[in-house]
């Protein structure tokens, strides 16, 4: 599949997919065209690191974690304490807006009060 291709099948923009190259998250093969071609493997590859991405993973660790996912002797502990990091970070992130959240349902009923 070509980049292209790969593009319109993740709905990732062609920058975006670029950079994941440019930062050797991605490898491709060229066919005798000079086209890039895309394993399957490597596409699956791609909805992972967009995920990763997405949920605001630093690229230092995204790759720490694709290393240890292509090591098959890899630790799945270590995995599993990258994956959990981030998601305690976005939990952080979370209860940071519902603090926000709440200080503005507040000031609103404030504001309802003096009516």
């Amino acid at each position: 599949m070509t980049l292209n291709e790969a593009s319109k099948r993740f709905h990732i923009s062609m920058e975006k997919l670029k950079a994941y190259e440019d930062n050797g998250l991605l490898e491709h093969q060229t066919l005798a065209d000079g086209t890039f071609d895309y394993t399957e493997t490597e596409l699956r590859r791609i909805g992972l690191i967009h995920s990763l991405l997405k949920s605001g993973m630093d690229m230092e660790a995204l790759k720490r974690y694709l290393r240890l996912l292509d090591d098959k002797t890899g630790s799945k502990e270590e995995q599993i304490r990258i994956l959990r990091k981030q998601r305690y970070r976005l939990l952080d992130e979370i209860h940071n807006k519902q603090q926000i959240l709440d200080e503005l349902d507040y000031m609103i009923m404030e504001i309802k009060k003096t009516k």
